[in-house]
């Protein structure tokens, strides 16, 4: 069991404390004090810590990490070849929910100053970010979190570009995670935590953890990670805190009889980006009701105790990370890549541990609020939390994102993709799509208009022009290049809406020139003719004289070919040595 030493006791470190110790645990500091304490650490132990700068936010702040190593190895070259895993840690993607902050610094210099974790060096080298959603930690004020017990302060939920950066990993609008992709990739940690605080019920729980071992992960990989949670979840509540997955009830109903369910996450976020990047994390949730100090405390041990067994298992997650990135850079053509997993309906038991339940009636709103006791109850009940592969895809030889596609190339360049341009145009029969039955929403999502469609296998004749990034599905990353070419994938960039603009229509027809042009195709082809009389049926569609000279001029030569076209195509064997020069 952890015993957390007094302030009293860490004084003597010097000038090395915390505002949020020196508050009596109740606030924490400014980005600023997160700089500083880490430049200090590095400075005190300058062949231990490293403070690098990896870029610059939006409102001009500098981006740094703390690289620690026990061998003084601070460059990503060196870190690739050491025994010892690399683990990443991120604070503050939403930076109200800061406690992992805290938690950080203090374990960084009970490591490096005051040698009470230093063992944990032996275990893994550190990659730490202090504070990801810097802009937003700075947008300080009591008013950020009306359901989080403290600290006093704290920061906003987005970035300064009003971007939820944990929703932003894929598409990398904010300026924030171009910066942080940069780092990921230049880095490849072994295995990262990302700490937050989360929201819902009031129950014992001091910790949710989300730690992915879903058919979106290497199966190695995913097998590794379930052993790691049955070991540090059995071990925290050894060290007295209650934890448990990171679950929701059944049906959002609030009742614990009914059930609970664990989801997955796709790649717009921390650990389903991970995930298609063949590395295993942890999802940090302190519980947002509990005081400070223990949501600070609770991520400490939580961190410690994983990086123990990561380090007590170096041998078997490298060897596990290093053959799904072998799997990739070898992958053949039809090599099968699982881009979604759905949970199945299979129930386990389960036990909550909750608080009595008593809601009460609102004269406000006119409906029960939730509400609990401090009696503690147990609650028989059961747990959804069994995945089984959903979208699945065979991998092409390459991918060829046409010149003007400019944007979703840049994207491809920041996730570390390596590609080929495209010298001279190039003409053939290309695997493609087409997007059907296209909605859009009426409201934007994370600063952009996300489009449902039905992506539909096609083969036409297409000319690439010169400057088409031609990139080879056999590469380390294949997974994480796949969700962002396949339209059918959740968080594709045709899904973020990279490629809206192909179902707007430029050219259209004037009534006197398309009738006697769609007469014309009534007369002559019996198969078409037979399709518009059964078109006619829907009373809306024969009402509307706009909608049945459309059916023709769609039908027609003069239609755009490119409209509704996915432009990103997939080649096989022949084409990519013809793209490449061969």
């Amino acid at each position: 069991m952890f015993a957390f030493l007094p302030l009293a006791t860490i004084a003597h470190q010097g000038d090395l404390t915390l505002v949020y110790e020196r508050s009596g645990f109740l606030d924490t500091g400014s980005y600023a004090e997160a700089v500083w304490f880490c430049r200090r650490l590095s400075d005190l132990a300058p062949k231990r810590a490293k403070l690098i700068s990896f870029g610059t936010s939006p409102e001009g702040r500098d981006m740094v990490a703390l690289v620690v190593s026990k061998d003084g190895e601070f460059e990503p070259e060196q870190l690739s070849k050491s025994s010892r895993p690399l683990v990443y840690i991120e604070n503050g993607i939403h930076s109200g929910e800061i406690e992992g902050k805290d938690a950080t610094l203090i374990l960084l210099r009970d490591i490096l100053v005051g040698k009470k974790h230093e063992a944990l060096l032996d275990a893994a080298n550190l990659l730490v970010v202090p504070v990801f959603g810097l802009d937003a930690h700075e947008r300080s004020s009591k008013y950020n979190r009306i359901n989080q017990n403290g600290p006093r302060e704290q920061g906003w939920r987005a970035s300064g570009q009003n971007l939820n950066l944990n929703r932003d990993f894929i598409k990398a609008d904010g300026g924030e995670m171009r910066a942080m992709i940069g780092l990921m990739h230049r880095f490849r940690p072994d295995f990262c935590f990302d700490n937050h605080t989360t929201d819902g019920a009031n129950y014992p729980y001091q910790l949710h953890l989300g730690i992915p071992h879903w058919h979106t992960l290497d199966a190695g990989v995913a097998a590794w990670a379930a052993e790691m949670e049955r070991a540090v979840t059995a071990q925290l509540e050894v060290d007295k805190l209650p934890n448990a997955p990171y679950f929701e009830f059944v049906g959002g109903s609030g009742a614990p009889e009914k059930g609970f369910a664990v989801d997955d996450f796709g790649p717009r976020y921390s650990t389903g980006y991970w995930a298609a990047m063949n590395r295993p994390s942890m999802l940090v949730e302190t519980h947002m009701l509990k005081p400070y100090k223990e949501r600070v405390d609770a991520t400490y041990v939580t961190m410690v105790r994983t990086i123990e067994y990561v380090g007590a298992h170096a041998k078997e997650l490298k060897a596990a990370n290093a053959a799904a990135d072998a799997a990739e850079a070898s992958a053949a053509p039809g090599f099968k890549v699982t881009l979604t997993s759905h949970r199945t309906d299979a129930k386990r038991p389960f036990v909550f541990r909750g608080y009595e339940y008593k809601p009460y009636k609102s004269e406000v709103s006119g409906s029960m609020i939730p509400g609990w006791s401090d009696k503690p109850v147990e609650v028989k009940t059961t747990l959804l939390d069994t995945f089984e592969p959903g979208l699945t895809i065979a991998a092409p030889d390459a991918y060829a994102v046409p010149a003007p596609w400019v944007e979703a190339i840049d994207r491809l360049r920041l996730h570390g993709f390596k590609f080929s341009v495209l010298k001279t145009a190039m003409t053939d029969e290309f695997d493609a799509y087409r997007l059907d039955e296209v909605k859009f929403p009426t409201e934007p999502f994370e600063s952009r208009f996300m489009p449902t469609y039905k992506a539909v296998a096609i083969r036409e004749r297409r000319t690439l022009p010169p400057g088409t990034a031609i990139v080879p599905a056999a590469q380390v990353g294949l997974k994480l290049l796949m969700q962002m070419l396949e339209p059918a994938a959740p968080d594709s960039l045709a899904a973020w809406g990279f490629f809206n603009v192909v179902f707007e229509r430029k050219e259209y027809f004037e009534d006197y020139a398309m009738e006697p042009i769609a007469a014309k195709m009534l007369a002559s082809d019996s198969a078409l003719k037979k399709e518009f009389e059964e078109r006619l049926r829907d009373p809306a569609f024969a009402k509307n004289p706009r909608a049945r000279l459309g059916f023709f001029y769609d039908r027609s030569p003069w239609a755009d070919d490119h409209l509704n076209k996915y432009p990103v195509v997939r080649l096989d064997a022949k084409q990519l040595q013809v793209a490449l020069g061969g």
